[in-house]
């Protein structure tokens, strides 16, 4: 028998795919696995297959438009112009220079007396 280059072309493809088959069992690693292949179990019927009758089409004239409605404009109503003040507005005063500098004197203070606690009493948070 003598193989031309097409049988010799799909030979060779056939043992490639042979080998790379069983190289990929080799390399599973304990695992298996298998090919299939199934095919339906023969049914035996003594009906006869359904058969679908498509009615026959219906013709008919098409329908009328739809009626037209047009909306009236909207009544227009201009109002007489009027003047209106603004309200009042009123300011509060804020502290006085004075109420500023006590209050800044009396953070001061406050701030002292805790880094001498901390100082006395050894917590070096500063």
């Amino acid at each position: 028998m003598i193989l031309t280059r097409t049988g010799l072309k799909l030979a060779l493809s056939g043992a490639i795919a042979a080998g790379a088959l069983f190289g990929v069992a080799a390399a599973t690693a304990g695992t298996s696995w298998s090919i299939g292949v199934s095919v339906p179990g023969v049914v035996v019927s003594s009906e006869p297959a359904p058969v679908y009758y498509e009615p026959a089409p219906a013709y008919s004239p098409p329908p009328p438009p739809p009626p037209v409605y047009y909306q009236p404009a909207p009544p227009v109503r201009y109002q007489q112009p009027a003047y209106v003040a603004p309200a009042p507005v009123y300011y509060e005063p804020g502290p006085s220079w004075e109420e500023r500098r006590a209050e800044r004197r009396e953070w001061r203070r406050r701030e002292w007396e805790r880094r001498e606690h901390y100082r006395r009493y050894g917590d070096d948070r500063y």
